[in-house]
C-alpha cells in the first residue's frame, strides 16, 4: 500500500500554441517536403523561394559558387543539376522549426552525368538549414561533409 496520495488535480503541463511565425514556417516546411518528396524541386523554387533567396553551399566547386544569389540564379543551379545527375534515390526527412528557420535532413544517392566526376556514384547525407520571411524562403544553407 502506498504512503503517498496522487494530487487530485495534476498539474498539467500543455504546450502554449505556436506563435504565428513558428507556423507559417511549419507550412513553408511542410510544402518543401512535400514537393520535394515527389521530385518536384523546380517548382518548390518557383513556388516557395523569395525572389531574393540564396543557397550557401560548404564549398564553391567548378559550375558550382558557394554561394548563388537570386531566385533566377538559384533556378538555375537547380536545371543544371537535374540535367547533370541521375538520381537514384533520394530522401527528404521531416523538418524541424524553429521561429524563422527549419532544418531539413536530405540524402541522396546519384550517379554525375557530366565533368570530372561523371559516371562516378555517390550516396551524399546532408542537412538544410532554411530561413523564412514574409511566408518564402530567404536562404538555405547545406551542410555536408566533403570527406576530408
Amino acid at each position: 500500500m502506498s504512503t503517498t496520495t496522487a494530487p487530485s488535480n495534476p498539474a498539467a503541463c500543455q504546450m502554449p500554441p505556436m506563435p504565428a511565425e513558428h507556423q507559417a514556417t511549419q507550412k513553408v516546411a511542410d510544402r518543401l517536403v512535400e514537393l520535394m518528396n515527389t521530385g518536384k524541386n523546380l517548382e518548390a523554387i518557383n513556388e516557395l523561394y523569395a525572389d531574393n533567396s540564396r543557397h550557401v553551399e560548404v564549398i564553391g566547386m567548378p559550375g558550382c559558387d558557394r554561394i548563388t544569389e537570386g531566385k533566377a540564379l538559384v533556378t538555375t543551379k537547380a536545371e543544371m543539376f537535374a540535367k547533370t545527375t541521375t538520381i537514384h534515390n533520394a530522401t527528404v526527412g521531416k523538418p524541424i522549426v524553429n521561429g524563422d528557420q527549419f532544418v531539413l535532413p536530405m540524402t541522396l544517392d546519384c550517379t554525375c552525368n557530366e565533368g570530372p566526376m561523371a559516371g562516378q556514384r555517390m550516396n551524399m547525407s546532408e542537412t538544410a538549414l532554411y530561413t523564412v520571411k514574409n511566408n518564402k524562403i530567404t536562404e538555405g544553407k547545406f551542410f555536408y561533409s566533403m570527406g576530408m
